[in-house]
């Protein structure tokens, strides 16, 4: 008997569970196999973990692209004020924080990234909805799908390359302001 309430149990906890708002971008970027977790905030910044040390950020001018579903392309240069695409290395200090992002939290340990900045490479973007950028900006949610092929970052203090071949951030809920 208590197997079966068991059984009950989990039912009901697994039917409560929000299932996750998909969204057909139709230009060309496939979901990938294996999604990994992206998050993101505001007008556009996201970010993803490469790994417990490394954060691939991107920040995308809302004010200067018309967001719309159809895909938008774009060469990455340091020289663009409305794209910036950073790596962002922990020196892995255990008594600081150091990816503290889309919070409004301000922790009194934070440590400085190493950063890497993109010199090249490819960026493509898609939205969930055509001009989903409304006044005032806390009325803005929506969804944002990033694929950067090609990415060549450079720390100049270090005289270091990484390059990325590729990442997606797919899916990734933007728009709301962090507080």
């Amino acid at each position: 008997m208590k197997y079966f309430y068991l059984m009950i149990f989990t039912l009901a906890f697994i039917s409560c569970e929000e299932p996750e708002t998909i969204y057909e971008y139709p230009d060309g970027i496939s979901k990938p196999v294996n999604v990994v977790q992206s998050y993101g905030c505001g007008n556009v910044f996201i970010y993803q973990f490469l790994d417990s040390l490394k954060a691939l950020t991107v920040w995308i001018n809302s004010n200067y692209y018309r967001f719309t579903k159809k895909r938008q392309d774009v060469d990455i240069d340091p020289s663009n004020p409305n794209i910036s695409v950073v790596l962002e290395v922990s020196p892995n200090h255990p008594d600081s924080v150091y990816f503290n992002f889309c919070n409004d939290i301000v922790y009194p340990n934070t440590g400085t990234t190493i950063k890497y900045k993109a010199l090249s490479g490819k960026l493509s973007f898609t939205v969930s909805e055509d001009n989903p950028v409304k006044k005032p900006v806390g009325n803005n949610f929506y969804f944002i799908t990033v694929r950067v092929r090609d990415l060549h970052l450079f720390n100049q203090e270090m005289n270091d390359e990484i390059i990325i071949d590729e990442a997606v951030f797919w899916n990734v809920p933007v728009g709301w302001m962090p507080g």
